[in-house]
């Protein structure tokens, strides 16, 4: 079992994650105090997302209207201050 601090988990997750790939368990401390434990998961079997039968996929788009040059720029000009 490894230990790493909340620091090494905000500054160092790449490392911490292969610990973990290589199935070893780590303890999590602040100030000393262990707060939390990641383990690796035990079934490892990749799930597949099927996206073709996505709603989003789905969606009959046939009569739906395109932006112009215009409203697209407009759109974006709008979103820009906001992000």
């Amino acid at each position: 079992m490894k230990t790493a601090t909340v620091r090494d988990l905000r500054n160092r997750y790449t490392s911490l994650l292969d610990w973990i790939v290589a199935g070893e368990e780590i303890v999590i401390t602040q100030r000393g105090k262990a707060i939390a434990r990641l383990i690796p998961e035990q079934d490892a079997s990749v799930q597949k997302v099927d996206w073709s039968q996505s709603p989003a996929v789905k969606r009959d788009r046939s009569d739906a209207r395109q932006m112009t040059e215009k409203e697209s720029l407009e759109m974006v000009h709008d979103a820009g201050g906001k992000w």
